[in-house]
């Protein structure tokens, strides 16, 4: 054992009432000051390991423990969550689920105050803490819940950040915040253990951040720890992470398939190996690039948006002069900046709000003159917040419930039920009431519950949000499939290197209006949009970038397969 521990978890395993093991034997030991990325699949038990580490179990939920969980030197199984809060401080996955007051101001100062801080002391912590998540004072007056989701989040982390806590968790802080957002967040984090020494514990599916930033991973898998070692060591197991579930870092997974002794873990390690290796061979010789998902423009519009604006109470202009038309078959990524206007253009799109100004067409129609009943038939939305739209008090009745409003017989329902939960991986939970799920889970059953409609157009905000690479990967494959079946299917995400395998147009917005609209390879060209919209670019194309930069030689690629066929020559072979 470590001799500065600061965290240690030793045997431990845990079964909710009623339920399965979740936890089944894990040992951990973690130093002061270290950065422990914890990642893998959906459901391998990492939310509840973090409520472990909290107290919150088994003090809060019931359900059965084994083994021993101290932190700062508490015991968690002895120790008042409350006085372990004072020292561990913890963001959740869900924002929304932290906040307790009205304004952003008086949510950070809450959890100040109650330390017996000097006013001073208070108004510095709450500007420190807002800087280093890229936040301004002009939100200290905001509601936290009108917040989009990218700064919910922020809101979230800065609060708990102001405490300066000894050991930081974080559950996914980075999952609804833009790709600038996500950098500035492990920035920032970087930043805090730095200045104040403090642990960090970071639960994350983004692997390439993880790689950069953490100390040492540590993968859950069915809740046991599968693999543990600094992220050179982790992540070079390229075939086993993608077989459980986990997206290892494009530059690990290049440099690892050409046999270097040491996989890269960032662009910049990576850099001069390439290099060395395209010296070798006949770069002229260099042919790639991966033709765009063809789309046909004649097809019947299924859905448009004429002159829309929209301004919220309070004044907030979050849509401004937006037209924009849908087909029927088309696979449409909208992708931007956090309040950029997608979800609010979503929940115009469906019905959910009702412009400012301007119309919207559904299959000819005015959306204003039609009953709720035939919108839910005709377009399907899936909320960024799989809570806002789920009420039943079991998985089965939840898919259930829009079935029965349309008249459908029990019979078809049962069988609609069990399809939809198989094709989404939600089947064994049937019977489980939709709180009992994680949050991913909660994604896919609030998707199964629009797609069991099958409506002609479905939107879907930030879909693979909290999902494992496995899932996502099957979850933008059925919605493709969806896709083919003459349906259009409209996403609004972060993940660009997801979206380029799936769909054949990509909307960019940016402060409420439409910055680009076409073929996302052809958008992703384009500098001046990417800067502007703060678009992710995948870290296979900012490598090649840099490589057509120092070589002069054209070099369109955007994943590691597509890289690895354009090094695949018998002379680089002989080289590597």
């Amino acid at each position: 054992m470590p001799r500065n521990t600061i965290v240690e978890v030793e045997g431990l395993k845990w079964k909710y009432n009623e339920g399965k093991e979740v936890l089944k034997g894990v040992d951990l030991f973690i130093e002061k000051g270290e950065f422990i990325g914890l990642t893998g699949p959906s459901g391998a038990g990492k939310t509840t390991l973090v409520l472990a580490l909290t107290g919150v179990i088994p003090q809060r939920i019931p359900g059965d423990l084994d083994g021993t969980v101290k932190i700062c030197g508490f015991d968690t199984r002895l120790t008042e969550v409350s006085k372990i809060a004072r020292k561990v401080g913890v963001v959740f996955e869900d924002p929304e689920t932290q906040f307790v007051m009205s304004t952003v101001e008086d949510e950070m100062v809450l959890g100040l105050e109650t330390r017996n801080l000097d006013p001073s002391e208070i108004r510095e912590r709450v500007s420190w803490a807002l800087e280093l998540v890229g936040l301004d004072k002009s939100f200290l007056s905001r509601s936290p819940l009108e917040l989009s989701g990218g700064e919910k989040q922020r809101v979230a982390i800065a609060s708990v950040v102001a405490l300066e806590p000894d050991v930081l968790i974080l559950d996914e802080p980075t999952s609804d915040l833009d790709p600038i957002g996500k950098g500035e967040v492990f920035a920032s984090i970087e930043n805090l253990r730095k200045e104040l020494n403090t642990t960090i514990i970071m639960v994350e599916h983004e692997t390439e951040k993880l790689a950069e930033y953490s100390d040492r991973i540590v993968v859950l898998r069915d809740g046991k720890i599968e693999l543990e070692g600094d992220p050179s060591h982790v992540f070079s197991r390229i075939d086993f992470l993608k077989k459980i579930g986990v997206k290892p870092p494009e530059v690990v997974e290049i440099t690892t398939r050409l046999g270097f002794n040491l996989p890269a873990l960032t662009i910049e390690e990576a850099l001069p190996e390439i290099l060395n290796i395209m010296k070798k061979q006949s770069v002229k010789n260099i042919q790639a690039g991966k033709s765009e998902v063809e789309y046909v423009e004649d097809k019947e519009v299924v859905l448009s948006m004429k002159k829309v604006k929209y301004i919220y109470p309070g004044g907030i202009e979050a849509l401004k002069d937006v037209s924009v038309s849908f087909r029927r078959g088309e696979f449409v990524a909208v992708v931007g900046p956090n309040g950029s206007g997608k979800t609010t253009l979503a929940k115009l799109a469906c019905g959910v709000l009702k412009p400012t100004w301007g119309t919207v067409l559904l299959a000819g129609r005015d959306i204003k003159t039609m009953r709720r009943s035939e919108l839910v038939q005709k377009i399907g939305y899936v909320f960024q917040n799989p809570d806002h739209q789920l009420f039943c008090q079991s998985v089965r009745e939840e898919i259930a419930f829009g079935l029965r409003i349309i008249g459908l017989p029990e019979e078809q329902i049962q069988r609609k039920v069990e399809d939809i939960s198989k094709l989404l991986g939600i089947n064994n939970l049937l019977d489980e009431h939709p709180f009992f799920l994680s949050k991913g889970e909660r994604r896919r059953l609030a998707l199964a519950s629009v797609i069991a409609l099958e409506p002609d157009v479905l939107i879907v905000d930030e879909p693979t949000t909290g999902q494992d690479y496995k899932l996502c990967n099957e979850l933008m494959e059925l919605l493709d499939e969806y896709r083919r079946r003459g349906k259009t299917v409209i996403v609004i995400s972060h993940s660009i290197p997801l979206i380029l395998k799936h769909v054949d147009r990509m909307i960019v917005m940016y402060n409420g209006r439409i910055l680009a609209d076409g073929k996302p390879r052809k958008i992703l060209e384009n500098e001046n949009i990417i800067e502007k919209a703060r678009l992710e670019i995948p870290q296979t194309r900012i490598l090649t970038k840099k490589i057509e930069k120092i070589t002069g030689f054209p070099l369109p690629v955007y994943t590691p397969g597509e890289l690895l066929e354009v090094l695949s020559t018998s002379s680089v072979k002989n080289s590597v």
